[in-house]
């Protein structure tokens, strides 16, 4: 294994076997105590504030991917992760090997409940998760029995305490995909130019309202609820969804539960506590 030699502690990772990157780093095949993990480096301009760290070492749960160790050099930040087979994005939109997991992947209501149960805890710890997406989204395979799939959580940099408010502000740069946002951010930042910094502040409701985002996209197989790349956030501010149609037209048992977290007030919206036992109560 190609080691940084600037990590002198107990991980070590392998720079030719990249798994994934993004605008807050990259994620290499790694180790860490003898484990094989998912190790995230990102550049300390991009962390000072450790606040995925901080929210990932105070959540432990089967539908959260676990984080089990930070290391640091004079530049980097490294985060030992749960290493998990592939994303949600990776399985519609992966290579051929990542799509075949469509095959083992568990009933599409075990599916959502696993993800509900993940996000209520995270809202239940305090914390929002603020940065919900397909990428965000990962598929863990047990090694020894390829029928226990579970669905988890993953964000390695904007999940952070609620403020005093029950609700999350933050001034980074417009950095987040607009696919993915609830109506209320994507009406905030309308208001502002891309360009600058944006105070946007968020509460568990917008979490709810991408999780909803997710459970459509899974149930559509890889489209998204409100439509085509370009139309969007102009639908998700319009309250269009409509891909949804799809699933509405199948009387699948899952749409009412999806309409009621993509309510366009926040104030409307279930929460996911809710999410579960509506979920739970499907026959």
């Amino acid at each position: 294994m190609a080691t940084n030699s600037t990590v002198s502690l107990s991980m070590k990772f392998d720079r030719t076997s990249i798994l994934g990157s993004g605008g807050y780093g990259v994620v290499f095949r790694g180790e860490w105590n003898n484990k094989i993990v998912a190790v995230k480096r990102i550049e300390k301009t991009n962390c000072e504030n450790n606040k995925g760290e901080d929210a990932l070492q105070k959540l432990h749960h089967p539908n959260v991917v676990k984080l089990y160790h930070v290391d640091s050099d004079i530049d980097f930040r490294y985060y030992a992760l749960e290493l998990c087979q592939l994303s949600l994005n990776q399985l519609f939109n992966g290579d051929e090997a990542q799509k075949n997991y469509q095959e083992k992947m568990p009933p599409e209501k075990e599916v959502c409940l696993q993800l509900a149960k993940g996000l209520a805890y995270i809202h239940e710890k305090g914390f929002i998760y603020w940065d919900i997406k397909p990428q965000n989204v990962f598929i863990s395979v047990h090694p020894t029995d390829v029928e226990n799939v579970s669905m988890k959580w993953a964000d390695f940099g904007l999940g952070s305490p609620l403020n005093d408010r029950g609700s999350f502000s933050t001034t980074e740069h417009n950095t987040r995909p607009d696919n993915w946002l609830a109506p209320e951010i994507l009406q905030m930042k309308e208001n502002f130019n891309r360009t600058t910094p944006l105070r946007q502040e968020g509460t568990v409701k917008s979490d709810v309202f991408s999780a909803g985002l997710i459970f459509g996209f899974y149930l559509l197989k890889g489209r998204h609820p409100y439509g085509s790349q370009f139309n969007i956030p102009a639908n998700i501010v319009n309250n269009t969804p409509v891909n949804l149609k799809a699933i509405e037209e199948k009387k699948h048992p899952m749409h009412a539960i999806i309409m009621d977290m993509l309510k366009k007030n926040p104030n409307d919206r279930i929460s996911a506590a809710d999410v579960i036992t509506r979920i739970a109560n499907i026959q």
